[in-house]
């Protein structure tokens, strides 16, 4: 890799493995326009990704929670350094679960704390 297939300006717009129709030319990794494609490609998703990931981590912690509590799926599943990361995860939201009941509380509780 990589096999590039060029647009009508010759400018690169995919990056294959292995040839295929209209990217048979061959660039080594390190090539400049290859390095520029893929920062380009890359950089322009980068905090959209970023926010998705953060968002996902809580959905992936939900699900192996829903698993785990269901009986599908036993925490002793994991390999020990995952355990360690769930368990200390749970910890940390378990303590801080006061805090965010405060803080997402609604308009009527803050007019009461006023």
């Amino acid at each position: 890799m990589p096999f590039v297939k060029r647009g009508e300006d010759g400018r690169i717009i995919a990056l294959y493995r292995e040839i295929s129709a209209g990217a048979e030319e061959y660039l080594p990794p390190s090539h400049a326009e290859i390095v520029d494609f893929v920062r380009d490609t890359t950089d322009i998703d980068r905090p959209s990704m970023l926010q998705s990931d953060l968002e996902m981590i809580r959905v992936y912690e939900d699900l192996t929670d829903l698993l785990i509590g269901k009986n599908i799926v036993m925490l002793t599943d994991f390999p020990p350094a995952a355990q360690e990361k769930l368990i200390r995860r749970k910890r940390l939201r378990s303590s801080l679960s006061p805090i965010t009941e405060l803080l997402d509380g609604s308009d009527e509780d803050d007019q009461e704390l006023l």
